[in-house]
C-alpha cells in the first residue's frame, strides 16, 4: 500500500559555510526536506507551497521533479525564493540568518491551498517557517477541513530567532497551530526559544494538553529522543554518524522517516502498540544518523535505513 502525504512550508536555498569560509548552496527548508525524505521513503508525496519563478525557484522545481515529488499545476509565484545563511560551530551545528519577507512559499490563500489538496490524503505535514502569524488565516481553515476529513496532521515546531519582529506573537501563533496536530516534533532548543523553562520532558508532555489525542516527539540532540503520549514515554539513544558531515536537516530526516514508518505500521495514533512506536522512533533516529554522515540534507531511502538496522 502506498500512503499519500502532502507537505506545506518553505523550500529555500541554504548557503552553508564551509571550512574555508566559502559558502556552498544547498536546496533546503525544513518542510521541503521532509517532502524529499517522504518521497525517498516510498510515499506518494505532494509539495503544496508555491515555488518561485526566479532562478533559485527553477532549481527547486527541477529538484522536486527529480525526487518524484508531485507539484500542483501552475503553483509558481513571482515572489522571490527565500534564503538562509547557515553558519556552523565547531561541532557542525547550524545557526541561521533568514531572508523571509515577500517570499514565494507564503504567496497563497486558504482557498488556493484547499483546492490543491490531494484526495484520499493520509497525512498533511507543515511546520518551521510556515508557522508565522500571517499564515494563521491560511492554514487554520485548511487544517479545520483536514480534521473533518480524518486526515492526520503533523507539525514540526522548529522555532527560529528573527523570523518575526514580534517574537511573542510568533510563539502565540505556533501554539494555535499545535492545537490542530495529531503529532508534533519539538526540540529542547525549540522549547527554550518559546520562552519555556524547566525539564524538557515535562514541557513536552504538557504540550499534549493543547492537543486532542495527540503525540509529541521530543529531540534532545546528543541525548537522543523521546516519543511521548499520555501513557508512554519511549526513549531512543542517538546513532553515531560515521563519518561526521554536518547536522543540517537531521531533525527533518528523523521526523519524516519516523512518520513514514508509523504510516507503514498503521501506528500514527497513541493507541498503537508500544513496540511499533518504539520501532518508528529507532527507524527515524537511524535515518538521521545516515543524513548526518553527509554534507547538507540528504535523506536516505527506506531501503538504506533497513540495511543498517539490526
Amino acid at each position: 500500500m502506498t500512503f499519500k502525504v502532502a507537505v506545506f512550508g518553505e523550500a529555500l536555498f541554504d548557503m552553508i559555510e564551509q571550512e574555508n569560509h566559502d559558502y556552498r548552496p544547498f536546496i533546503g527548508g525544513s518542510p521541503y526536506n521532509v517532502a524529499r525524505s517522504f518521497s525517498r521513503q516510498g510515499l506518494d508525496c505532494s509539495y503544496l507551497s508555491p515555488i518561485s519563478t526566479d532562478i533559485f525557484g527553477d532549481k527547486i522545481y527541477q529538484s522536486a521533479v527529480e525526487e518524484g515529488i508531485n507539484i500542483p499545476v501552475n503553483n509558481r509565484s513571482v515572489q522571490k525564493t527565500s534564503l538562509a545563511l547557515v553558519y556552523k560551530d565547531e561541532q557542525g551545528n547550524p545557526d541561521y540568518s533568514l531572508y523571509r519577507k515577500s517570499v514565494a512559499d507564503l504567496d497563497i490563500s486558504a482557498e488556493q491551498l484547499l483546492a490543491m489538496l490531494p484526495k484520499d490524503l493520509d497525512l498533511f505535514h507543515t511546520g518551521s517557517l510556515a508557522l508565522v502569524p500571517e499564515m494563521l488565516e491560511v492554514l487554520i481553515p485548511v487544517m479545520t477541513v483536514l480534521k473533518s476529513r480524518g486526515v492526520k496532521i503533523s507539525i514540526d515546531v522548529n522555532v527560529r530567532n528573527g523570523v518575526e519582529i514580534d517574537h511573542g506573537k510568533y510563539v502565540a501563533a505556533i501554539a494555535q497551530f499545535v492545537t490542530f496536530a495529531d503529532i508534533v516534533k519539538v526540540s529542547d532548543e525549540d522549547l527554550q526559544l518559546q520562552g519555556l523553562t524547566g525539564d524538557p520532558e515535562h514541557l513536552a508532555s504538557a504540550m499534549l494538553k493543547q492537543m486532542t489525542n495527540g503525540m509529541v516527539v521530543l529531540t534532545l540532540g546528543e541525548q537522543g529522543a523521546h516519543f511521548i503520549t499520555e501513557n508512554l514515554n519511549i526513549k531512543q539513544d542517538v546513532f553515531k554518524a560515521v563519518p561526521m558531515g554536518d547536522t543540517v536537516g537531521a531533525g527533518d530526516t528523523f521526523f519524516s522517516a519516523m512518520l513514514a514508518q508509523l504510516l507503514r505500521d498503521n501506528a500514527l495514533t497513541p493507541a498503537a502498540k508500544q513496540q511499533d512506536l518504539a520501532y518508528a522512533l529507532k527507524f527515524g533516529s537511524l535515518a538521521a544518523a545516515i543524513n548526518v554522515s553527509k554534507i547538507g540534507c540528504q535523506p536516505p531511502t527506506h531501503q538504506a535505513v533497513l540495511s543498517k538496522l539490526d
